[in-house]
């Protein structure tokens, strides 16, 4: 058993779950939107993650550490987004979404974007054993550019997976709040984004090459 790997999927578990604890919380229960979503949420991470150690267990082992060499702003860009995304937009989410909402077209579509935007990550961390948590030039690691699956139609596909599920929250959880969480969620990503992608060009031999050829960031035919 890879241990590492094995470590941080017993992580992402605990987040998924305590995510589940706080809307809960601050919601005082469940409804049936809220249980569909966090059964679903809670599921895709135990499959996805079950996939991926399959496949590639070295992506989820190098994304367990969080000690690395990453610039100073990575790692304040990362802990805004970590407690943003997993923790505190399920807690305002509980408290801003009155129980009781019907199944509706927008929570549908919602539940959709999500699984799309999980299908994606599983694509990339099963294609990117480079792919950390942390943005850094891993020259211990021999790091190459990565330019199949995913990759050849985006340079970050998982941040794009990210942009899917702020669009999916707050389909699922219709509140300003939780729009704004997630417009502010989307804007440290679009960040992250153009500060790696400048780190990589001028860091990772054959990366300028790589975006050259693979024009867009983010979105297809936009950035």
């Amino acid at each position: 058993m890879n241990r590492g790997a094995a470590l941080y999927l017993l992580r992402l578990m605990a987040e998924r779950f305590i995510g589940a604890a706080l809307f809960w919380i601050a919601a005082k229960g469940f409804d049936l939107r809220s249980g569909i979503f966090f059964i679903i949420y809670i599921a895709v991470a135990l499959v996805s993650g079950i996939i991926i150690y399959r496949k590639n267990p070295e992506t989820l082992k190098e994304r367990g550490k969080v000690n690395t060499d990453s610039p100073k702003w990575d790692k304040i860009l990362l802990l805004v987004f970590w407690l943003l995304s997993f923790f505190i937009i399920y807690f305002v989410a509980g408290k801003t979404v009155p129980l009781g909402k019907e199944i509706d077209f927008d929570f549908i579509a919602g539940i959709v974007l999500y699984l799309f935007s999980a299908w994606i990550t599983v694509k990339a961390m099963i294609e990117n054993t480079f792919l950390e948590s942390t943005a850094r030039i891993q020259s211990d690691r021999n790091q190459k550019v990565i330019q199949t699956g995913p990759y050849s139609v985006i340079r970050h596909p998982t941040y794009s997976a990210v942009l899917l599920w702020c669009g999916a929250i707050r389909c699922i959880f219709p509140s300003a709040e939780v729009l704004l969480l997630a417009m502010a969620i989307a804007t440290v990503i679009i960040i992250r984004t153009e500060l790696e992608d400048d780190m990589l060009k001028e860091g990772l031999p054959g990366y300028k090459e790589y975006s050259e050829k693979v024009k867009y960031r983010l979105i297809p035919f936009i950035w």
